[in-house]
Parts: structure tokens; sequence; C-alpha cells
């Protein structure tokens, strides 16, 4: 909107007459009016679906007598008038700042000209938000524990534009046969025999540090399969812990990873559920577990969290306590894109030493996120392009024994449960192609004296997502997990085991008979490994429900 608009002031810039100026009056105009509508229209539709105005919203005035007949005398009187009163006010703002000479005179051309090259900067940054790293999203309006209040701040326009792209994205719901069928085999799927688990801790409300790992992949650990100089930290805690060596990541960004690893919610191919505030409410948290259960809970990040929109959706979930970057002390050496891991830990361990317990608390770490400016000299030098991201999760894997290391002496750290698990993988020296379950390959471990001594060391080789952490975490505390659909719990030895991803055009489903991913457009496998054609066959008619019954769930919210 502001490029047309400099656009024909532009052009108008450059000759004496003011039709240039006056079309641009008239488009103004036009979308004051538009912006009065949605701002104002948008009241009474929060008012009965507890959401901003969003492009559904837009499909009911395909038939206005209904929307009409919908509303009530007193929302139709005031809903109109507030909305000639917003649109009047603006108009008279408009002709008061940007009157319309007569007469105009052509300017000087170096005025003109200076406009014209400079004035884009100001436009780009205006539509960015500024200079900072990451470009002004909706998270950036939230602010408090009280959601309304946060709802309240949103550009009503700017979330209606930003709800219509992320669903335009998201394109149509996936279709392969009758949602009956789909529905079947997905329960099929997911069909559990017995609902039992073992229990590998020691008490039922233990303190959980929950820490997700930046972009490691699975490559980059020994007892995944990977290299065996990177993490050496992380494979003596795996001797000690209990890990998942089949873990694998349902998305490949962090705020499909957020989605995934806190709402159990998985990857849809083109967008993220975490981005729109109208479809995350609908999803269960495991931070509400938590808080239901009676703990203390609290989430941190170096970084900014209105990437992915991820502060919005940690704010909705009400977590007790959220601290980001802009809230840690400005003597700390800051990279590009926030403190360092070491920093990170520091504070967390100060944090939690006044913590009532129990506690949840949950990081996110950024030093293995490129452009990997950590403070470290190179300590491996091979790797060829990939030597800068292993040489970040060298130095995050130290920071990670760091941290334990004096987490040790405290008096919480005997009744804590240590959770490490990836947000999304990252390609590794190994170079997989993007689309292949094993670029999907992730850490996940649970560590901690609460761990019973004969479980300590146990590897679960068992195909594993990372999806699969909500279910399995509350039911070793005994609490509900029922709310986690897509979630299973992977101590009980009766649940189906498997990991579904998604990347832009398809899907990719992992078994024990089989593994392989489907592009959806082109209507064909890109990779396979299976046993049979008949599991082949199998496979793909079960992704293909998978990610129907999801994409289906994702559209209705």
């Amino acid at each position: 909107m502001m490029g047309i608009t400099w656009l024909l002031y532009a052009i108008a810039s450059f000759t004496e007459k003011n039709i240039f100026l006056k079309v641009s009056r008239y488009f103004s105009v036009l979308i004051i009016i538009a912006i009065s509508l949605i701002t104002i229209g948008e009241l009474p539709i929060y008012d009965e679906w507890h959401t901003k105005l969003t492009y559904k919203a837009i499909w009911f005035l395909g038939t206005p007598s209904e929307v009409i007949h919908t509303a009530t005398w007193k929302q139709l009187i005031f809903g109109t008038s507030g909305i000639i009163l917003l649109a009047w006010l603006g108009i008279f703002l408009l002709k008061k700042i940007v009157p319309i000479d007569i007469q105009p005179k052509r300017k000087p051309y170096w005025q003109s000209i200076s406009f014209v090259i400079l004035a884009p900067g100001f436009v780009f940054l205006g539509m960015r938000g500024g200079y900072q790293q990451i470009p002004i999203q909706i998270s950036d309006a939230y602010y408090s524990k009280a959601n309304i209040l946060n709802v309240a701040c949103v550009n009503s326009t700017f979330n209606l534009f930003n709800n219509w792209i992320e669903n335009f994205k998201a394109g149509e719901p996936y279709h392969f046969m009758p949602d009956a069928e789909a529905k079947k085999l997905f329960s099929e799927l997911n069909a559990t025999a017995k609902d039992t688990t073992i229990h590998i801790l020691t008490t039922d409300r233990p303190n959980v540090v929950l820490v997700v790992l930046e972009g490691w992949s699975g490559d980059l650990i020994k007892s995944c399969g990977g290299y065996d100089s990177i993490t050496p930290h992380m494979e003596g805690m795996i001797k000690e812990g209990v890990f998942f060596t089949n873990c694998f990541a349902s998305g490949s960004l962090s705020d499909q990873g957020m989605a995934a690893v806190f709402s159990a919610f998985p990857a849809q191919p083109k967008t993220s559920v975490i981005t729109q505030p109208t479809k995350y409410v609908h999803l269960p948290c495991i931070n509400t577990s938590f808080k239901t259960a009676g703990y203390k809970t609290s989430y941190m990040f170096g970084g900014q969290l209105s990437y992915g929109n991820i502060r919005a959706y940690m704010y909705y979930n009400g977590f007790d306590k959220i601290i980001e970057g802009k809230d840690f002390d400005a003597s700390i050496p800051q990279c590009k894109l926030g403190v360092a891991d070491e920093y990170l830990y520091a504070r967390q361990l100060q944090e939690l030493s006044k913590e009532q317990q129990p506690f949840f608390a949950a990081m996110f770490t950024l030093s293995s996120h490129g452009p990997f400016d950590i403070p470290m000299n190179e300590v491996l030098h091979w790797g060829e392009k990939e030597k800068q991201y292993i040489n970040s999760v060298y130095y995050a894997d130290r920071c990670i024994h760091n941290f334990l290391e004096q987490a040790k002496q405290t008096p919480w750290y005997k009744n804590t449960l240590f959770v490490f698990v990836s947000d999304h993988s990252h390609n590794s020296p190994k170079s997989w192609n993007f689309i292949q379950p094993e670029y999907r390959h992730i850490p996940m471990l649970f560590f901690g004296d609460v761990i019973k001594p004969e479980y300590r060391g146990m590897k679960y080789d068992s195909i594993a997502s990372q999806t699969d952490l909500a279910s399995t975490l509350l039911h070793q505390l005994n609490i509900d997990a029922s709310a986690f659909t897509y979630s299973k719990n992977l101590f009980n030895p009766y649940e189906p085991r498997y990991a579904y991803y998604a990347f832009d055009e398809g899907f990719g489903l992992i078994k024990s008979v089989g593994r392989l991913c489907w592009h959806v457009k082109e209507n064909k496998t890109e990779f396979e490994k299976v046993n049979s054609n008949e599991d082949k066959i199998k496979i793909t008619k079960e992704g293909q429900a998978f990610l129907q019954v999801l994409t289906g769930e994702y559209f209705r919210y």
C-alpha cells in the first residue's frame, strides 16, 4: 500500500498536473474505509469466535444478508456508527496532513530525484518494521499474560493479511481418499492394544528442565550413528541417561519444532500452525499440563522470540515467566542473533536458584544457528562448508556440560529430570538430501538422578518422533496426556512405532518395515527404502491418510 502511494507521488513530483495526487488521495480514502471496516467489524466476531478477524470471516461477506440477519440491532447501529466515525476521522486527518495544491508547481528536479531514490528505503523499513534482525511479526505486540490485552494490541489489518497469506501458502486441504477412509487408516496406524507405562523415574513429581537444541542433527552424535568427535559430553551423558537413537523431527523450521515439542502438533508442508493465533489457541500445550499439576513454569531464549511468532504462542500458553534476549543484562556480549549458550545457561542457573519447586523450565538455545558467531576459536578443522556448524555444536555441547556441572552443586539438581531434544535437524558433512529421512534424524535424551539406576545408559532404538515427547513425559509424571492426539507414549510397549515429517511439497513416513517420502504435486515417491512393494503401498496410503487428517484439522481451526 505504501509502495503504490510512493509511486503516485514520484510521478506527481515531475509534473504540474495534480491528477496523480488525486488518485493517491482516492486510493488512501479507500484504504481508510477498508481499515475502518476491518477494525470495527472484528469486534462482534471476537465476541462470537474469541479470535480476531480471519480470512474465514471474509467468506461470509459473500452472503451479506446472512451477516445482517445474524447481527443484533445494537451491533448494526453501533458498528455502522463506529465505522463511519473512524473513516471520517481518518479522511479528515488525511486532508489536514496531506493537502493537495489547487495549482501545483513542479518541484526542482533534485528534489524529485532525491524522493524517488531515498523514499523506497523508508518504505522498505516501514514494511519490515525497522532495521532489527527479524522483521516485525504479530509476536511483537504480545507482552501480557492476559491474552485479551495481547489480542487488542495486534493491528487488525496486519493480522488479517498475515492470516490470509499463511493460509494461502498452505493451499487447500490435502485430499487423497474419502475422509472416512482416511480417518480409518489414521486410527489403525495409531491403534494401541493396551494403555500401560514403564516408569523409568524414581518420582512422579520431579523438576523438569527442557532444553530445545537449535538445529542439532543426529549425524553429530556418535550414538545416533554419527561422528564421534563433535559432542563428546553428550556421549558421556548418554551413558547415564535414556537416549532415543531413532528420533526424527517433524518439520524443518524452529516454529514447526516448537509446535511439535510443546503441543505435539506435527508440521504441515507449507506453513506453521503457531504463526496464526486463530489456530494455535485450539492446541494443547505441555506447559498447561504442568501448571495444572502445580508446577511453576518458565521459558527462556537468548534471542528475539518474535521469530516465527513464538513469543505470542508462549504468552498465550501461560508460562509464568518468559525471558528473551532483551531481558539479559546489556553488559553480556551479544552475538548477531542474541546471547550465546553459555550466558543462557548461566542465567537459567540464576533463575532456578530462586524458583519454587516443582518447576518446569524450558529453554531454547541459539548458538548452533547461523551465522555461528560463537565465542570460541575453531576446534574442528574439517567438515568443509559445514565446518562452522559442527564447531558451533561442539561449543554448544561444551556449554551443556558446564551447565550440568554447575547444576550439580544446587539443592534442586537431584530431583530434576533434564530433557534434551532438537527443534529440527540441519545439513551435515554427510550431505543428505533435504527430504530424506536421514536429514530429519535428531537427538532426544532424558538425563538426571531421578532416572532409576536400572534404566541409566538405556538406548531406545525403536522409531520415535519429537511429537512423542509430550505423551511420553506426561505419562512418566502420571499427568493426563489424552489431549495430545498425535503423541505416542514411547514407554508403552504396545504403542505403534513410526515417525511422520513434512517438507514443502509432501511428507515422509518412517516405519520398521520401510521408509519413504511422497511428493504430492508430482504424485510420486521421491525416496523409498521398503521391504516389499506391499509395504510401499501400505506406507504410502498411511502417510496420505495422516496428512489428510492433519491438514483437515488445521483448516478447521
